[in-house]
């Protein structure tokens, strides 16, 4: 059980970072991604080097490389979710990623959930409902359409098929090195080229960056955790159920949303959350 431990302490992690990103309301997403991938870089630096290499085959190196557009663009699309919505109405929507994860586990790590997984995605469909539900919505279709025009929380939905296909594809890299050698290498890479990509093609206010050095260390210390951690766990568990547990970040992140932020309409937030979280549980303990 140390795996579900390690995925707590992932979520948490992922939580916290969730909700300080929301309050830096002056740093739009390039330069949250500037600020926090930067001062990650040394730590996945001095990791990588720190880091025994284990034997490297075919396998690892294309999912390695395969992994790094999916997580850059679900990267920069979970960053813009969060700045433009509520975080209690995108956050919530990355408990679909154990969902589509039963696909991808299965056609690419032949894993396999049973009935109870079943009743999990139907409980997370009706928490993702009840996000958008209000007192006096004109209609029991109207959440549907409050979700059509909730921007971030349609991108997050793209986010977690993106997610589906990043864990499993990951953990294979991980099977085929090491946890923290593939970790910190990949993020190495992947932090270099995200900066590149940004230096180059976005005009970025680095005096604003310096400003906020505080702030940048604190983000890139909790990505180094949730990293580190996320990779611990994945390994010694079947990747559905572990990503289920560390998306109990998303009630973490709500229930910190309403104590800090204030945001609104939480009671019909706040139970369509749980149902998500229950329907990991599902896919979780009895899937």
């Amino acid at each position: 059980m140390l795996w579900f431990f390690l995925a707590l302490a992932t979520a948490m992690s992922v939580a916290a970072r969730d909700v300080s990103i929301k309050t830096y309301k002056e740093i739009d997403p390039p330069e949250i991604a500037v600020l926090e991938l930067a001062w990650a870089l040394p730590y996945f630096l001095l990791g990588s080097l720190l880091v025994e290499m284990p034997p490297l085959d075919q396998t690892f190196w294309w999912s390695f490389f395969i992994s790094i557009p999916i997580n850059i663009i679900a990267y920069v699309l979970y960053l813009y979710a969060i700045k433009i919505s509520p975080i209690s109405l995108s956050v919530p929507f990355l408990a679909f990623t154990p969902v589509f994860m039963i696909l991808t586990g299965f056609f690419i790590l032949a894993e396999t959930v049973n009935i109870w997984g079943a009743i999990g995605i139907v409980l997370i469909v009706l928490g993702g409902y009840l996000l958008h539900f209000t007192r006096n919505q004109g209609g029991m279709l109207a959440p549907l359409s409050a979700f059509a025009r909730e921007k971030g929380s349609w991108l997050m939905l793209i986010v977690a098929i993106l997610f589906s296909f990043a864990a499993v594809i990951g953990k294979k890299a991980i099977l085929h090195s090491s946890p923290l050698f593939f970790s910190y290498t990949f993020f190495l890479v992947f932090n270099l080229i995200v900066l590149g990509g940004f230096s180059l093609f976005r005009r970025i206010d680095w005096r604003k960056i310096r400003r906020n050095t505080p702030r940048g260390i604190w983000l890139g210390t909790l990505l180094m955790i949730h990293i580190s951690f996320h990779s611990l766990a994945i390994v010694n568990a079947t990747a559905v159920y572990m990503v289920a547990v560390k998306r109990s970040s998303i009630l973490f992140a709500v229930l910190l949303s309403w104590l800090i932020l204030r945001e609104a309409n939480i009671k019909y937030r706040g139970l369509g959350t749980l149902l998500m979280f229950v329907g990991m549980l599902f896919i979780t303990l009895l899937g």
